[in-house]
């Protein structure tokens, strides 16, 4: 009987084993997300676009398409890894966030329109940048031009 049950625990967790394995994103999926999300960011008073392509509950994968600098940003719980596919951006960490104001749904997240006193890296593609969590950051494009980019956030 012991075995039964045992049996059937097995089989009954069998699917969520196999949700387990590896995901890919090939550069065909990617170049697709790009294509779909570029128009977008372009419609968007905020100049960005983004998709979750994966979401593991403690990490999550972002696709970004910015078209011009948006607001600066810190996370309280989760910290970014970006990975610049496409175009050039700087990005501006540390220092403080000006006129700095969480959001309603969001109240470990804290946005601004810029950073002041921070640190800024040229970013280039193939570039991989590690921010903490707690640590303000601003993705800033130039006038005219696009960044993507992929993000790895993680608690």
């Amino acid at each position: 009987m012991r075995s039964l049950k045992l049996s059937l625990l097995l089989l009954a967790a069998t699917p969520l084993l196999a949700q387990s394995g590896p995901t890919l994103h090939s550069s065909a999926d990617l170049a697709k997300l790009e294509t779909k999300l570029t128009p977008t960011a372009k419609a968007s008073p905020t100049g960005f676009a983004m998709e979750t392509i994966d979401d593991f509950g403690s990490s999550r994968t972002l696709y970004i398409v910015r078209v011009h600098t948006g607001d600066a940003e810190l996370h309280q719980n989760w910290a970014d890894q970006m990975v610049i596919l496409k175009g050039n951006a700087v990005l501006v960490t540390g220092g403080t966030i000006k006129s700095s104001h969480t959001q309603p749904n969001q109240p470990d997240e804290a946005r601004g329109p810029s950073i002041e006193g921070g640190k800024e890296i040229a970013l280039h593609p193939g570039d991989i940048v590690h921010i903490p969590a707690g640590v303000p950051h601003w993705v800033k494009v130039a006038p005219g031009t696009s960044t993507t980019y992929l993000v790895f956030k993680q608690k």
